[in-house]
């Protein structure tokens, strides 16, 4: 993680999917990093208070704003109103997605399919299309940062809501990246691996979470990922260690994309 740097002392990170998880993980790591303000979206009211509260805990303030990111018009006003309440937005995290339970292809019905691309794509590019207007009108440059997931580079089977929508994501970053660059604005992607969050919790159950917490053996490292390592990742590409990069999907999965099926041994 990078040290604690006084220079974001002043400045406004927007986290969404703050109340748990990588969020949550993320908004922490931020503002043990320096960041004086971080605005956390979520639905989960109680849960935003929560962190805003461990947030002061380590000497950031946490300004909870509850909200539903597939009411798309919603989002609309979502950056106007945090520069009302804290005077500016430097940098954009968005880590909400949906994440279902395995549902086959044949069985996944548009209203799912367009709800995942609602929240985990367009909520994302309303946000840092906002931003962005915003960080351009101040003069100032800022780091936009989504959270994708190694599922956009590879079939998660029961997923195509949530594998498409996140290969959708690396895409709008890379746009952003290329047109935002001249004014100073950094977009770069996080693909996690699998990591111990709620939303996996949600997704396979207690049960074979307790399992995998002992070994995973998709990873190189054996291991499922911490929402903390994560948050890291994300710090990093927020951080001036990483001025000089932009347009990067930055893969935090343990190993497990460098591994290859292994072949017979010979008789």
């Amino acid at each position: 993680m990078p040290g604690h740097d006084t220079a974001n002392r002043d400045k406004v990170v927007v986290v969404t999917g703050g109340a748990s998880g990588i969020g949550r993980a993320t908004a922490l790591v931020m503002a043990e990093a320096g960041w004086g303000t971080i605005a956390l979206l979520d639905r989960n009211e109680a849960g935003l208070e929560a962190v805003a509260a461990e947030l002061a805990a380590v000497g950031a303030r946490g300004i909870p704003v509850p909200a539903d990111l597939s009411d798309l018009a919603a989002c609309e006003r979502l950056i106007g109103e945090i520069v009302s309440v804290s005077g500016r937005v430097d940098a954009v995290v968005h880590s909400a997605a949906i994440a279902r339970p395995a549902i086959a292809v044949v069985d996944y019905d548009t209203a799912k399919f367009m709800q995942d691309f609602d929240v985990n794509v367009t909520a994302g590019f309303i946000l840092a299309r906002d931003a962005a207007r915003h960080m351009i009108d101040a003069g100032r440059p800022g780091s936009i940062v989504f959270i994708a997931s190694i599922n956009a580079q590879g079939a998660g089977v029961g997923s195509i809501g949530y594998c498409a929508s996140k290969a959708g994501v690396i895409a709008m970053m890379k746009v952003m990246a290329a047109e935002l660059g001249s004014h100073g604005i950094r977009v770069n992607t996080v693909s996690p691996g699998p990591t111990d969050t709620p939303r996996s919790i949600d997704r396979v159950g207690e049960k074979v979470m307790e399992r995998l917490r002992e070994r995973f053996d998709g990873a190189a490292l054996r291991r499922l990922g911490e929402p903390r390592e994560i948050g890291d990742a994300v710090s990093y590409l927020c951080s001036q260690a990483a001025s000089y990069v932009s347009g990067h999907d930055l893969v935090v999965d343990g190993g497990l994309m460098a591994s290859v099926y292994v072949a017979a041994k010979p008789e």
